[in-house]
């Protein structure tokens, strides 16, 4: 009989995942000096935006204009819930996937006032606090972690990532301890609340695992489908409406400028550089759905050059480096890659759509106390400590003014995020590539094409 051929895979938490620590003894007083800087940096910026510098930040997250939009957003949402009903609303163009819709629903039910909101919200943030604490078993990392600023945005716009990031932290968790279904699950889920997250079954695809593979995808065709039966009407009915919408939203935030703040993307860094080149005439919308049209096309040329760049990336250490193997690689290095994988791809997230608002890196705050948990050797570093410090902290203290006729202000957030971003993705890309977490990839490949 033959034998039966090995997934390569990250292997269940073990001592080794946790004795040895950090190769330097060093790593933990960095962390924590950076850690105490980037805090205080956070509230300084908070403080300069109260002061009148930049873009009232502070004002904009904890007073009433902006705050818990998105979760009012949600119950217009699940007051109509795709019916035909919802295109009456005039203007309204707000995403959102029909399981977030249910979701809403549940969360209404219970929250009647602004006070239970409130209290809620507190609620879900112990919870969020908890888990990471449960991951970094570290009072000082989840102090620093739990209230860096993305985290707070997400929390005061009441974005449905607060829950995605205590779904991305118990992911991580199970990841760690080799509970594959239960990232396969959990992964289903999220991908069905909003379709980026499908990037992560990248991660069972590169293991060979075809099983939880399968099973994420089965979670998020029936997670998504099955709200859509609890309506009387029709669900051809209700795809109907969730596309006009979804048009309305391409229109509003796409080609028109209401995505623009707080933008992290690569869009967000292309469209307004687009509009400054106009100088201080006057944008007529006609110009503005030229310029729109021009932000996609660069972005798109963009993305392919930096996809191609970071795909060049571990071919070229695959040629320099030592090439080691996988069956070389001990059970901490092997869960360290997986989960600084993963943060690539939570960083896809935000570098690559259209419309990328700064909760999203909320969920590059929560990998990184995985990363913490594990003893990443990617934390060792300096540079990259400091990089993704710089992504996390405010940098709303420069407002850019652009031409007449452009509905929306832009900070230098949306100029410098998405930059860090990149640099942070070729950081994480060589990291991997010469610890040979693509070595079975390259490898596989390597024996296809001599068979071709």
């Amino acid at each position: 009989m033959a034998k039966k051929k090995q997934r390569y895979q990250v292997p269940p938490a073990s001592k080794d995942n946790v004795a040895k620590g950090w190769s330097n003894p060093n790593t933990k007083k960095l962390f924590k000096q950076i850690g105490i800087f980037s805090i205080a940096a956070q509230v300084f910026f908070y403080l300069l935006s109260q002061l009148g510098a930049g873009y009232q930040l502070f004002n904009y997250m904890f007073l009433s204009t902006g705050r818990f939009d998105d979760l009012r957003n949600g119950i217009v949402q699940n007051k109509y819930f795709f019916s035909p009903e919802l295109l009456d609303i005039k203007g309204f163009a707000s995403v959102a996937s029909p399981p977030m819709i249910f979701m809403w629903r549940i969360y209404e039910f219970f929250v009647k006032t602004e006070s239970a909101l409130l209290v809620s919200l507190i609620l879900t943030f112990l919870v969020l606090v908890f888990v990471i604490w449960l991951a970094t078993r570290d009072i000082y990392a989840t102090i620093f972690l739990s209230t860096m600023h993305p985290i707070l945005f997400a929390f005061a716009r009441a974005n449905p990532d607060m829950w995605v990031l205590i779904a991305t932290c118990i992911a991580g968790i199970a990841l760690i301890r080799g509970k594959n279904w239960i990232v396969a699950v959990i992964f289903g889920l999220m991908s069905a609340l909003k379709f980026p997250f499908l990037l992560f079954g990248l991660i069972f695809l590169f293991r060979k695992d075809y099983k939880n593979l399968a099973l994420q995808a089965i979670v998020t065709i029936v997670a998504f489908l099955s709200p859509l039966t609890m309506k009387p009407w029709g669900i051809l009915d209700q795809i109907n409406v969730f596309n006009v919408i979804l048009a309305r939203y391409y229109q509003s935030y796409i080609i028109g400028d209401a995505g623009m703040l707080f933008n992290v993307s690569l869009f967000g860094l292309e469209k307004p550089l687009l509009y400054l080149l106009q100088g201080n005439n006057l944008i007529t919308v006609s110009q503005a759905q030229d310029v729109a049209v021009a932000a996609l096309t660069l972005q798109l040329v963009s993305l392919i050059l930096i996809s191609v760049l970071l795909l060049a990336v571990p071919i070229y250490h695959h040629k320099r480096s030592n090439k080691v193997s996988s069956n070389q690689l001990s059970s901490s290095q092997e869960t360290d890659l997986y989960l600084v994988f993963f943060l690539f791809l939570a960083l896809l997230e935000c570098l690559f759509p259209q419309i990328a608002a700064e909760y999203r890196l909320a969920q590059l705050v929560v990998i990184v106390a995985l990363l913490f948990s594990v003893k990443s050797r990617f934390l060792e570093n300096r540079f990259n400590l400091i990089v993704l410090v710089l992504v996390f902290l405010p940098k709303h203290f420069l407002v850019i003014s652009f031409p007449a006729g452009v509905a929306n202000i832009v900070t230098i957030s949306s100029l410098i995020s998405p930059v860090l971003l990149t640099i942070l993705a070729f950081r994480i890309q060589k990291y991997l590539s010469i610890n040979g977490f693509y070595l079975p990839l390259l490898n596989r490949i390597k024996v296809a094409k001599n068979r071709a």
